[in-house]
């Protein structure tokens, strides 16, 4: 999660510490016969409200307390959710030309409060994904995709919005209990994409009582989900309580009762829970995680898609200049930053796009688009250009990195302070913020430079390069560039999967050339877990899902 800002922001925005595990001070019991599991995000979510949500801290909330049309399962492979049946070719479910997919929902499905998931749930939530005045990140990304969407959101007045929900392409049949979706093109990812939250379904009563888009999901009273699990309490800066929703379908599949979602960034608590048996599984910095390994733990560690970068405000001199994007890209140590301060298993980014992406193989045909060297003349001659033509010079040029707060990132922006200080000669500032802040400075283009990640919502280099195409709703560096934009356009029109790829090829490149962001590293994730909870499944796609976990 893209997405995950950690977009997917997804992009998507996410957590530096991720921190999970079983509460009820060491027992796997909380109350009688009760499995309680604990789990730390680190920080409040920011946006509770599915077709608005662009950070992985809130999905990975919002996976457990609502559904889609289709889930993922360990491998990331599509499985039913509120659709009974996963639609192929063979099932009847997605048309001889792929452009037009059908799901048959599960009339089982309720939301929590016993009332059926209806189509109509996900046409409604699906017109307010559209709808501009909402200003849902990621509804640029998704409306190129689906008939009549891209109208939707670009109608200037509710007339114009009228005609085009007349002719969308995505149609709800409650009385069959079937979900019809127009294709614009036959993308083969559209199925799996149906497991992202930016799909789910919105009950219209709950929406509007809870008074629309500035103030669903705010609180637990102002939320009506349908998955397997639902707000006991909400604590806001603290922490959050789920529990077994006893209306969920598939409610006997579900082994872990209660999970308490704390909300805790510094890691040396966290750290000190788990050594006391308070908590089962935690994430770990790069220096935890090589003590416990001196110490004989068993560290785990899982690559997670994230591709963490420099955002540039391109709104902004010197930032609008790629010169200058590229210099300070080029301007730290990503090697030593891995080696010295994350001490763990990430890898120097090469590329944008990870190796979470087709296995890897797309990442390794682009060989590496960041030559780095420790002498640093090139780049500091690349950066003096760079301003020169913006009318600056070096000794006068003086950056802002905005990031969050935690005693982990602290120790992560010193290190890129120094680093651009040592090697370029600037004078750098540092402005730790909340991260529910940090995405509202984001989003308003406040910073100067912002360090932040990206996760993939789906299997496919797009997920990670069309964050920055013109009118992306997570563009929020507001680069644009035409030639980039169209590149991007003739991969989606394409459906031989070589030249598709070569197109996707060539839009990495010249990312690298302008440097919109500017790529360090991609992250490898460390934690550590007690035998007690098993089943937990973190990857790519889902960084944390308990839905189904037990407890021994």
């Amino acid at each position: 999660m893209k997405r995950n800002w950690f977009a997917k922001f997804a992009t998507s925005l996410v957590c530096l510490a991720m921190l999970v595990g079983c509460g009820g001070g060491g027992n796997s019991e909380s109350g009688s016969g009760t499995k309680a599991v604990t789990v730390n995000l680190g920080t409040e979510p920011p946006e509770m409200l599915s077709f608005m949500t662009t950070d992985s801290t809130s999905g990975n909330v919002l996976r457990h307390t609502m559904e889609t049309l289709i889930t993922l399962d360990g491998n990331d492979e599509p499985i039913p959710g509120v659709a009974k049946e996963v639609p192929t070719k063979e099932n009847g479910g997605i048309s001889e030309d792929g452009l037009t997919i059908t799901f048959n929902l599960n009339p089982e499905a309720k939301w929590q409060d016993g009332t059926q998931v209806k189509a109509s749930d996900f046409e409604y939530a699906w017109d307010q994904l559209f709808n501009v005045e909402n200003g849902a990140g990621y509804a640029t990304t998704w409306a190129p995709l689906i008939v009549g969407a891209q109208d939707i959101y670009d109608a200037k007045n509710d007339a114009e919005r009228e005609a085009a929900l007349a002719k969308k392409g995505y149609k709800a049949d409650d009385e069959a209990g079937t979900f019809t979706v127009q294709l614009t093109k036959p993308y083969a990812y559209f199925v799996s994409l149906m497991s992202f939250y930016s799909f789910a379904p919105l009950n219209k009563d709950a929406y509007e009582k809870a008074g629309g888009v500035t103030k669903y999901g705010t609180d637990m009273d102002k939320f009506l989900g349908n998955g397997p699990y639902k707000f006991k309490e909400w604590n806001h800066e603290d922490s959050i309580v789920l529990e077994k929703n006893e209306n969920y379908w598939n409610k006997d599949e579900i082994k872990i009762d209660q999970i308490t979602f704390r909300m805790i960034s510094d890691t040396n608590t966290a750290l000190n829970e788990f050594e006391n048996g308070s908590i089962d599984m935690i994430g770990l910095t790069g220096e935890q995680a090589s003590n416990l390994k001196d110490q004989g733990k068993d560290v785990q560690t899982y690559v997670d898609g994230g591709s963490w970068y420099f955002l540039f405000n391109t709104t902004q001199k010197p930032y609008d200049n790629a010169k200058v994007r590229r210099a300070l890209t080029l301007g730290v140590d990503a090697e030593g930053y891995i080696e010295n301060i994350r001490k763990d298993a990430s890898k120097v980014a090469t590329a944008f796009t990870t190796e979470a992406v087709s296995k890897g193989e797309f990442t390794e045909s682009l060989g590496n688009l960041y030559p780095r060297s420790t002498d640093y003349t090139e780049a500091k001659k690349l950066l003096e250009e760079g301003l020169a033509e913006e009318g600056m010079k070096l000794e006068d040029f003086t950056l802002t990195l905005l990031g969050d707060e935690g005693d982990d990132a602290q120790r992560m922006y010193a290190y890129f302070q120094e680093e651009w200080q040592k090697n370029l000669g600037i004078t750098v500032k540092v402005d730790q913020v909340t991260f529910k802040t940090r995405i509202e400075r984001m989003n308003t283009q406040d910073f100067d430079i912002v360090f932040a990640g990206w996760s993939p919502d789906y299997n496919d280099p797009k997920s990670y390069l069309e964050i920055v195409q013109s009118d992306n709703g997570n563009n929020n560096g507001k680069y644009s560039n035409k030639e980039y934009d169209a590149l991007l356009e003739k991969a989606d029109s394409e459906t031989d999967t070589t030249k598709r790829t070569e197109y996707l090829k060539q839009a990495e490149e010249l990312f690298a050339e302008e440097c919109p962001v500017g790529p360090v590293f991609h992250r490898a994730t460390s934690y550590i877990c007690s035998d007690r909870l098993v089943g937990i499944q973190r990857t790519a796609y889902k960084q944390i899902d308990l839905r189904f976990a037990d407890v021994k």
